[in-house]
């Protein structure tokens, strides 16, 4: 894969005006379950988005449809894993005409702890055997199933793992529409939701289909 140059601010996330607001709350949706480097790399993070676009980047040299890129199936392989464990709202935004730090920004959606963090061991497990033993920058993810927010880096591909709640607060994918990114169509990867067989209900429950055993009260990014 193309590596593309990283620094601790070149991030991606939201806008100044979310950034305030996450400030002021980050108690109820960013510090809980993150170390002080996890915390300190999420600010630099919220601060990225609102950069200038990035005047290295020239929009002609990325030719070809999201769906035809080189990386479209490391993409493919990370968005049918989330789908296995029956993520929601899965998203992949080619961004790489736009800014220099990533090629693609993949959003998913988990409804509670145990969803999310098998969400991410999935496609840490099915990257790896399908790319090599290809691994995260830090060798796993970045903050846990209690924040809310969990990253994948892959360098040329970052993965958002969150709750509905803690995704339309931050608004990841809107921030980068705006900015340009394209959407690349994953209907040849996602599977059409289907009906519970009978007996399927707890490992719903377990992967995501409800709160598996956490009340609304006990999960602030439940909505």
């Amino acid at each position: 894969w193309v590596t593309r140059p990283h620094s601790p601010s070149h991030f991606s996330a939201t806008s100044s005006t979310i950034r305030t607001s996450a400030q002021s709350s980050s108690g109820l949706f960013m510090s809980q379950g993150k170390s002080k480097n996890t915390e300190a790399r999420t600010e630099d993070f919220l601060e990225f988005i609102n950069e200038p676009m990035d005047s290295t980047v020239d929009p002609a040299a990325v030719t070809g449809t999201p769906e035809l890129d080189d990386l479209a199936p490391l993409v493919r392989c990370i968005a049918g894993a989330a789908d296995k464990r029956k993520a929601e709202d899965i998203v992949a935004l080619r961004v790489s005409k736009v800014t220099a730090m990533t090629c693609f920004i993949v959003i998913v959606s988990g409804n509670s702890r145990p969803q999310n963090s098998a969400i991410s061991a999935a496609i840490i497990d099915d990257v790896a055997e399908q790319f090599d033993g290809l691994q995260t920058k830090r060798g796993g993810a970045e903050g846990t199933a209690d924040s809310g927010w969990m990253l994948l880096d892959y360098g040329d591909v970052m993965v958002h793992v969150m709750t509905p709640r803690s995704r339309l607060y931050y608004d990841i994918e809107g921030q980068w529409r705006e900015k340009g990114g394209e959407e690349m169509d994953l209907g040849d990867v996602l599977l059409p939701n289907v009906v519970l067989k009978m007996g399927e209900g707890n490992e719903a429950a377990e992967l995501g289909g409800g709160m598996g055993g956490v009340s609304e009260e006990e999960d602030p990014f439940w909505s």
